[in-house]
């Protein structure tokens, strides 16, 4: 069974985005049972509002994750270790909802 932090559905840029968020957060991080990236192209046929222009959408629902994505959870030391390694590959990280989050090139 595949992870739910799976980036083998992606191609290019976006799979590439996710592969550096997976080497931030760890191989022993949990999705929470749910499927945590989407390229634009997914998130446009699932009709959600936030995120479309991105270049990869997180969810971050109920799995480790939301630690880095989600202010709520109050650990701003893993976020400011995702925005920083984002930034070094030109990219930044925006909340878009308490569930997800959309990765753009800075």
């Amino acid at each position: 069974m595949e992870s739910g932090f799976s980036s083998k559905h992606l191609v290019g840029e976006t799979k590439k985005i996710a592969d550096i968020v997976n080497l931030v957060i760890g191989e022993s991080a949990s999705s929470g049972g749910c499927k945590a990236y989407y390229s634009p192209e997914e998130w446009e046929e699932r009709g959600e509002d936030y995120g479309k222009k991105s270049k990869l959408v997180v969810v971050h629902d109920g799995g480790d994750l939301a630690h880095y994505c989600n202010s709520d959870y109050g650990n701003f030391p893993l976020m400011e270790k995702l925005e920083k390694t984002l930034a070094n590959y030109g990219y930044y990280i925006e909340s878009c909802t308490c569930w997800y989050s959309a990765i753009y090139r800075i």
